[in-house]
């Protein structure tokens, strides 16, 4: 059992942070966040946190020409993830998947033999790029249905999915005896513990009640923030960047454990 195995599966609490590794339709410039990413990394690394990197096709294409994928794997607390938006895929996928349509923006919107496609090539071309092991799967805008978790099951090596399971994209319906779910730390559809969304403070508030009950908490967050001068902060109305309330986070998580 690996490391990061033994700590989401035992019984007391523990903190993750998962990072959605977008791609141009988010991330518009996306070599300045690439080049951003390890202060992230190093962060969560130094105070003994893994980051969950669910990866899509564009991003990893960026880290392959910026070199960069061995160096995460060999000096960071990392687990890889396969992320995908149908609609934001390299066009040599979509030559091999001639039916993807783009008003379609979410995985489940195709069928068991569309998205067996999808996934095949797009988790092939992780491989082929030396992002392995891939563990983890994430859909975009959290979409997954029965299909797609019996796609991961018979034809990759994946056996955890990662999602608010209260968003209405979430259709995953007794399947869990196929792969884990490990979902990001949710109350309802949009209460979930995201970095951009909520200030230090309430942050810091949920990490105290998943102490009090020895919780698992996976938070999310998006590589288009990486960069704390992206255009996304002003846009968006986030004030702190998300290194200042993951700073918060971590400083709180030290003290309650020092006790």
């Amino acid at each position: 059992m690996s490391d990061f195995s033994r700590r989401i599966t035992h019984s007391k609490f523990d903190f993750f942070l998962s990072v959605d590794c977008e791609g141009p339709i988010f991330d518009k410039n996306l070599e300045n966040n690439v080049l951003n990413m390890e202060r992230f990394l190093k962060l969560n690394t130094e105070n003994d946190i893994y980051t969950l990197l669910f990866i899509t096709p564009y991003f990893a294409m960026k880290l392959d020409e910026l070199n960069l994928i061995e160096k995460i794997k060999n000096e960071y607390l990392v687990v890889f993830g396969l992320h995908i938006h149908p609609n934001n895929l390299p066009e040599h996928i979509q030559e091999k998947c001639s039916f993807l349509r783009d008003d379609l923006h979410l995985l489940a919107d195709y069928n068991y033999h569309e998205q067996k496609e999808i996934i095949n090539n797009c988790y092939e071309y992780l491989h082929k790029l030396s992002i392995n092991p891939i563990e983890g799967f994430r859909g975009g805008y959290f979409s997954i249905d029965n299909n797609t978790v019996d796609i991961l099951k018979k034809n990759t090596d994946i056996y955890f999915e990662s999602h608010n399971i209260h968003r209405k994209e979430y259709k995953v319906i007794n399947a869990n005896h196929l792969i884990s779910s490990y979902p990001v730390y949710s109350k309802d559809a949009y209460n979930e513990f995201r970095l951009e969304y909520f200030e230090s403070e309430k942050l810091i508030s949920i990490i105290n009640d998943a102490l009090l009950n020895n919780s698992k908490v996976i938070g999310i967050t998006h590589s288009y923030l990486f960069d704390d001068k992206d255009f996304h902060y002003k846009r968006d109305g986030i004030g702190q960047s998300i290194y200042s309330r993951l700073n918060d986070i971590l400083r709180y998580i030290k003290f309650k454990n020092s006790k």
